[in-house]
């Protein structure tokens, strides 16, 4: 009945596999990292070693060959595709960091023929970036790959290599300013980092690669969920390098832009994306022109829900068998999350598909699309577009702060801008996350442009304004007509918005239908007519004066309010007032176009409320299965933890002893008679003796020492950091303090003690089993010399079994 409940365990895969990685350890690989360290290879039945890579590492040869049973390469796997049996499991980088870094101001790659360039073996895409603008590698005087950023910095190459995540940032430290040239700014849009394997294994290993994949994969969303984590532990285990946390969290920010999860879902793969890429190595004269991907491209097959959540849904509805603990508002709530959860998982498959075509428009839309990094204050990304706008290249732009883009007035209107968006989203005002202004921008050939930008803050996992999505239109002409066409415009009496005409003190001139359908007011012959006479008494006298002073300064204001019709309705609107002036400059009229978005702000606000509520019910369930991952751990009996903690705690307590050359005490300590006290008082008054030992065990142990329920009266505690003659004095401490207590049996109170034994890492043992071995014989031997005693490991002397 329990094992039907509880299912079938993990699969013990052949362990252990061992991952390839491309270079040595960094955040790079975070997600791999995070995966073990979280126990998400474990719960699969999976072991996992890394094994780092350096500058003449072959790492699909390492895989083919069966060095490792999964790598990790870049977009060129599909090359080595064509003579090697490679599969391609997860993109975890959709796009690639490889650039092509230089520090002369190089405004063109053509110039670098004939100079000293340095390339790794894995930069087929800069090779390809390089042959497609013309010059081929023959032209180049290549440079195997060797401290590149000195060499750099020293002149004596002319560009090298590198990751957008890695080299940018010692340049910058070294008071450099690198220039990066991008293949993807060219049309070479490939994949970065992809997690493969070999046909064999998969062939014969679904279920292992099927498992590693989704392991992994819910390790990079714990390490970009929270990257001080991964930096902790990359600092902690595999800090080869001996980096610094400031670097790390430049490549983590670096890793997150190049991973896009908000956008596509982690290892989502776009058999489009590549025949894109097989294309543009075909075209470059680097793969024949019909390439076959069959085979080539892992299909999972059915998306499972990760064992994680199965395990966890599981042991819910256990413990509500058992204890009684969960209603059915529990079950309720994880059905939905359920239903949730496949149906965001369709939303992302179906974002991922479109990423195609999302570019395609992007790369060639009439109007500027870019991305600015707050903290860097310089663009990420900047469409093609910006050429034909302003005459600079995406490059040119990308490499100076945003300032140089922008008039001295502009720039600083901007900054006001962000900064009044950003203590708007602080507040909760959530409009304040969208802003559209108008500013000038200077051109390459001398002049400036006018331009209306519309600009939306993105928000980072800690809920600060951490980037800037914008368009940028150019509106040279339409100001020009926008001149002549005022008056002429505003009298298109059929237009649905309401516009209006008045004269600087506000009296209107004209109305439209639109405006008497609109407010119930009409204008008569005779009767002069006020625009105050929609005021609703909702905004206060500083809103208005904020109004008046923007357009009689001749300036455009747009904004919302709430007004009231003739009836006494209030509804809301959308207005936007523009002056206009005579040939002098005067302004003599205001052309206002007032929309109605009553029912549509109604919408929004039942949308806001409706989320708020999905998430108020999701904080719930998150709530809930954190509680069951504690009483996963637990004796319920004792309230201490349990044998399952102490196996993975105790593991993780000796690695640390090791690495810190420390060493810790293992005491495992016994109840005597206790036999006879369950037989003649009963298991109720055992189940009391029990809890009694647990309190004085939680009394006389630190914190962070390790205290379990071992089994039936059995009790196992570690102390980290501590050496035999502390151990030593600890237990005995323990044991008289125990012993000098009355407990009460029935309606009398009697003595109880307990024996303990005691082992030392590593001076009795130097694994886990082997530790608790020896604690377990010294206990026995405590029992058989009297009981109530404390008995030191003694490794040459042989267990023979326990007696109560």
């Amino acid at each position: 009945m329990l094992a039907s409940l509880l299912g079938a365990p993990a699969q013990a895969h052949e362990s252990p596999v061992t991952l390839q990685l491309k270079w040595r350890h960094q955040f790079q690989f975070a997600g791999y990292y995070m995966a073990e360290h979280l126990g998400f290879y474990r719960e699969r039945g999976i072991e996992v070693r890394f094994r780092e890579a350096g500058p003449e590492t072959d790492v699909v040869a390492a895989v083919v060959s069966g060095e490792a049973e999964f790598g990790v390469a870049a977009s060129e796997l599909l090359l080595a595709a064509q003579y090697a049996p490679v599969v391609a499991l997860a993109p975890i980088f959709q796009h690639s960091p490889y650039v092509l870094l230089t520090l002369d101001g190089t405004a063109d790659l053509a110039t670098l023929a004939g100079e000293p360039v340095m390339l790794d073996r894995g930069a087929a895409e800069i090779r390809a970036l390089l042959l497609k603008i013309g010059v081929p590698a023959e032209a180049l005087s290549i440079r195997g790959y060797q401290d590149g950023v000195a060499a750099l910095l020293a002149g004596e190459v002319a560009a090298i290599a590198a990751y957008s995540t890695t080299e940018p940032y010692w340049l910058r430290r070294a008071g450099a300013a690198p220039r990066m040239f991008s293949a993807r700014d060219h049309g070479i849009d490939l994949y970065g980092d992809m997690l493969f394997t070999r046909k064999a294994l998969l062939r014969d290993h679904p279920d292992l690669v099927r498992d590693f994949v989704a392991a992994s994969l819910a390790g990079w969303k714990a390490a970009l969920r929270d990257p001080e984590q991964a930096i902790a532990l990359i600092l902690a285990d595999y800090n080869t390098q001996g980096l610094d946390a400031a670097f790390y969290r430049f490549e983590a920010a670096e890793t997150r832009r190049l991973i896009q999860p908000e956008v596509i879902e982690i290892g989502h793969v776009n058999p489009g994306r590549w025949r894109h890429i097989a294309e543009v190595y075909a075209g470059l004269g680097m793969l024949p022109e019909t390439v076959s991907l069959d085979g080539f491209v892992y299909d999972p097959g059915p998306i499972d829900i990760a064992p994680r959540v199965v395990l966890a849904l599981i042991a819910a509805l256990l413990i509500a068998a058992l204890l009684g603990l969960l209603s059915w508002r529990v079950h309720s709530l994880n059905q939905r999350l359920r239903r949730e959860i496949v149906q965001r998982e369709s939303d992302h498959r179906r974002l991922a598909e479109s990423e195609a075509l999302h570019r395609l428009l992007t790369e060639n839309s009439g109007d500027v699309i870019w991305m600015l990094d707050i903290d860097r204050w310089r663009f990420d990304y900047v469409s093609p577009s910006v050429q034909r706008l302003r005459g600079f290249s995406p490059e040119e732009v990308m490499s100076v702060p945003i300032d140089a883009s922008l008039t001295t007035e502009s720039a600083a209107r901007l900054r006001q801008q962000l900064l009044e968006g950003a203590m708007r989203v602080a507040a909760g005002d959530h409009e304040g996350l969208f802003a559209l202004t108008e500013i000038e921008q200077p051109c390459k050939g001398g002049g400036s442009v006018q331009t209306e930008v519309v600009t939306s803050l993105l928000i980072d996992g800690s809920g600060r304004p951490s980037k800037v999505l914008g368009i940028t239109r150019d509106i040279t002409v339409r100001k020009a007509l926008e001149a002549k066409l005022r008056i002429r415009a505003a009298a298109i009496e059929a237009a649905a918005d309401a516009i209006i005409i008045t004269d600087v003190e506000g009296y209107l001139l004209y109305a439209n239908p639109a405006f008497t359908r609109q407010t119930g007011y009409r204008l008569e012959l005779g009767r002069r007519l006020h625009s105050r006479v929609l005021k609703s008494g909702r905004h206060d006298s500083h809103f208005y004066a904020e109004m008046w002073q923007t357009i009689l300064a001749g300036r455009v204001w747009r904004g919302e309010l709430v007004n009231r019709r003739r009836d006494g309705e209030f509804y809301e609107e959308e207005m936007t007032i523009s002056p206009v002036a005579n040939e002098r400059g005067e302004i003599e009229r205001f052309i206002a176009i007032k929309r109605d978005i009553s029912v549509q702000r109604a919408m929004e606000r039942a949308l806001r409320t409706a989320n708020q509520r999905l998430r108020e019910n999701l904080d719930e369930i998150s709530e809930l299965q954190q509680e069951l991952a504690e009483q996963a751990v637990r004796d319920p009996l004792t309230g201490l933890y349990n044998r399952r903690h102490l196996d993975d705690a105790l593991a993780r307590e000796l690695a640390r002893m090791r690495r810190e050359a420390s060493t810790l005490v293992v005491l495992m300590a016994d109840i005597d008679h206790f036999k006879r006290i369950n037989d003649g008082w009963g298991h109720p008054v055992g189940d009391g003796v029990l809890r009694s030992l647990a309190a004085t065990l939680r009394d006389h142990f630190r914190e962070f020492d390790l205290i379990c329920r071992y089994g039936g009266e059995e009790f196992l505690v570690v102390l980290p950091g501590t050496d035999l003659e502390q151990g030593l004095a600890r237990a005995e401490s323990v044991r008289r303090y125990f012993a000098a207590q009355r407990i009460a049996l029935g309606e009398q109170r009697e003595q109880i003690t307990i024996s303990i034994g005691l082992a030392v890492f590593p001076l009795h043992a130097t694994d886990q089993m082997a530790l608790i071995a020896q604690a377990d014989a010294a206990l026995y031997r405590a029992k058989h010399a009297g009981r109530d005693r404390v008995m030191v490991a003694d490794p040459e002397v042989e267990p023979e079994g326990l007696v109560g």
